[in-house]
């Protein structure tokens, strides 16, 4: 039998992790809770598979502790969870490496589906190794059940949805994709973003294949419509 996957909750409102520790349980998974950016730190040590992250705490907010995340060398996929539904606060967490982004008061199925979403996105990084044919677009390689990409030979690393991304663009080069048909590809029917979502996870995804983010050479802007990978020599 697998293990349950353990999910870092961390949030002030004593009332708030309460709640939630139930409902994770009751739907199969491992709780653990902290009450604090530091102290969400410290948790990561007991190897979480997921972090849900309230951003206004005290002390050290989820900014912080999303910054501090994604500096450590194992991918850990953080859902962000907050009272304040700006654009900005959105953005901000997503550059931070935050994955998805849930608006105090949600649904608790809203909540759930958002995790289950975030564990089928990582599943594809944990698949047995297979003999698959790689996706080739110019110096870019990438093997879909390895969930491992190469540029000029050199592996680089991708978060999940970065990596769907990539794929997506790879198996079908030269098609442009509109950000509603990303959404709906990458994110799922369940995600209740905007398509600012989509332009932030281009742009971080830039930053690691392109050699210059601003001219691209692979994912190229068009205009009006969305986006295309096409195969830099």
């Amino acid at each position: 039998m697998s293990q349950p996957k353990r999910i870092l909750l961390v949030d002030d409102e004593a009332s708030i992790t309460s709640a939630l520790s139930l409902l994770f349980a009751r739907s199969g998974y491992e709780v653990m809770v902290a009450d604090n950016g530091r102290a969400a730190l410290q948790r990561l040590n007991d190897n979480p598979d997921l972090v849900v992250l309230d951003i206004m705490m005290p002390g050290m907010d989820g900014f912080e502790v999303a910054r501090r995340i994604r500096e450590r060398p194992s991918y850990i996929p953080i859902l962000m969870l907050t009272a304040r539904d700006t654009s900005l606060d959105k953005v901000t967490g997503l550059e931070l490496g935050a994955d998805a982004y849930l608006t105090k008061p949600f649904e608790p199925s809203e909540l759930l589906a958002q995790v289950r979403a975030l564990f089928r996105l990582l599943a594809k990084g944990v698949q047995v190794v297979d003999k698959e044919r790689p996706l080739l677009c110019g110096p870019l390689t990438l093997w879909t059940a390895q969930h491992r990409v190469e540029l000029n030979g050199q592996e680089i690393e991708l978060t999940p949805k970065e990596f769907a991304l990539l794929e997506l663009f790879m198996r079908r080069p030269g098609t442009v994709f509109g950000r509603e048909t990303l959404l709906r590809e990458v994110w799922g029917y369940e995600y209740l973003g905007d398509s600012r979502t989509v332009d932030v996870h281009i742009q971080r995804l830039r930053a690691k294949i392109e050699t210059d983010s601003s001219q691209p050479q692979f994912l190229h802007t068009v205009r009006g419509f969305g986006y295309r990978l096409v195969a830099a020599d």
